[in-house]
């Protein structure tokens, strides 16, 4: 599983140029943490029952170690 999206990646799955991510750094930095996320998804071919699957896991995990 890749662990990061770099923000040429990002750019080329989105079709924007690599600047325009950088700028969203600090103007709009919760839209490039979803963006990147969904990149995140995109190239680890995950879908949402996956995604879904694996935040189960991690609400399992959370209460086991209490």
């Amino acid at each position: 599983m890749k662990k990061k999206v770099t923000n040429k990646e990002l750019a080329e799955l989105i079709g924007k140029s690599e600047q325009t991510i950088k700028g969203w750094k600090s103007r709009f930095p919760e839209l490039l943490e979803i963006v990147r996320l969904g990149a995140l998804c995109k190239v680890n071919d995950l879908d949402s029952e996956q995604i879904l699957k694996l935040s189960e896991l991690k609400d399992v995990i959370k209460s086991s170690d209490s």
